[in-house]
């Protein structure tokens, strides 16, 4: 697997709720880059949620044996891109296109080669937008139907205090390679939940995203429960390094939103 991270920082509002442009950029980028797309893109506007700073659009769409997904964050200004693939892919045509496309003033991009790990990216809770678990199963032992993968996945939010915005995705199909593989995803108001079982090596490549820092042992535990195997390995890494200094700060406007309380009579 070859995974491709970019965060983005400081854009346009109105591109981050751009509907039919995210749903353009998970059309075509995947063909461009020469990986197969396994179903139309799936997008999910979100607004006035749990947290009110969450709104904006998560988008996705399989590809054979991976996904690419984007969020966009438009009252913070901000998204996260993951391409998922089993193949190698140009990534510097991919994050120039997105750079076309979603202008910003600052962006962040890693890939790795899985099992091989990120170069390490520290999590730090009071700086960074968020964590994100991957993990690499060995002798996969979880659910291999896609009846038994709904179940599982379509539970799993609330089990790791999560918010789920949509109900599971579960597909079946074979890379360029002809291998078949089986993944499943869900969109949580945090960012996205996925998993790719590789069924002839009966290996799994997992990851969640989130916006929320959680109890890492606990999802951990949760995890594995869901997804046994001979063995997990396991890596935390941190998506919008320093946001807490890149951040568009919004005091203002939530001030302004409420300035009509003041011409009320006492």
């Amino acid at each position: 697997m070859l995974h491709f991270t970019m965060d983005g920082f400081g854009g346009h509002r109105s591109r981050f709720d751009d509907i039919r442009l995210i749903y353009e950029l998970l059309e075509e980028l995947p063909s461009k880059l020469g990986l197969q797309p396994a179903m139309p893109p799936m997008l999910l506007p979100y607004y006035n949620g749990v947290e009110p700073d969450d709104c904006g659009i998560s988008g996705f769409v399989f590809l054979a044996g991976g996904h690419f997904t984007i969020h966009t964050f438009s009252f913070r200004e901000c998204y996260f891109v993951d391409l998922v693939a089993p193949q190698a892919f140009d990534t510097a045509e991919l994050t120039a296109a997105l750079r076309t496309a979603l202008p910003v003033r600052s962006v962040e991009v890693h890939t790795a080669r899985r099992p091989k790990p990120f170069d390490e990216i520290p999590v730090h809770p009071s700086e960074d937008f968020g964590p994100h678990l991957l993990i690499n199963i060995a002798g996969y032992a979880g659910p291999r139907d896609m009846d038994g993968l709904f179940r599982v996945f379509d539970n799993l939010p609330p089990r790791i205090d999560m918010t789920p915005i949509m109900r599971p995705y579960v597909l079946r199909s074979k890379d360029e390679s002809g291998r078949s593989r089986l993944s499943a995803m869900t969109m949580i108001a945090e960012s996205h939940i996925a998993l790719h079982v590789e069924e002839d090596s009966d290996t799994a490549y997992f990851d969640i995203f989130s916006c929320k820092f959680f109890d890492i042992d606990m999802v951990l535990n949760q995890l594995k429960a869901a997804f046994p195997g001979k063995s997990h390995t396991v890596q935390l890494i941190s998506r919008g390094c320093g946001y807490r200094v890149k951040r568009t700060e919004r005091e203002p406007e939530h001030a302004r939103t409420k300035a009509w309380l003041s011409t009320r009579p006492q």
